[in-house]
């Protein structure tokens, strides 16, 4: 079996009163699916990931903390 993962969007945003906005916004993922799924690969997961960022020394000097930002990432697989 092999894998791979590709950074979906995050933070889709749609106007407020927009009756299509869910339709847009779950259009993207769609395309990006289709897209990915060329040469035979299947969706497998959706997987929200955190990551860490620190401070760099200076800004740590200052008080500064690390701050977590989320991540969608999809993941394919197929067959060998």
């Amino acid at each position: 079996m092999q894998y791979k993962t590709v950074a979906a969007p995050v933070g889709l945003i749609i106007k407020q009163g927009d009756a299509k906005g869910a339709e847009k916004a779950v259009a993207q993922y769609s395309d990006l699916i289709q897209k990915e799924s060329v040469g035979g690969w299947e969706l497998d997961l959706i997987q929200s990931i955190p990551v860490e960022e620190k401070p760099g020394c200076l800004a740590g000097l200052f008080g500064a903390s690390s701050t977590t930002t989320f991540y969608n990432m999809l993941v394919f697989k197929k067959e060998d």
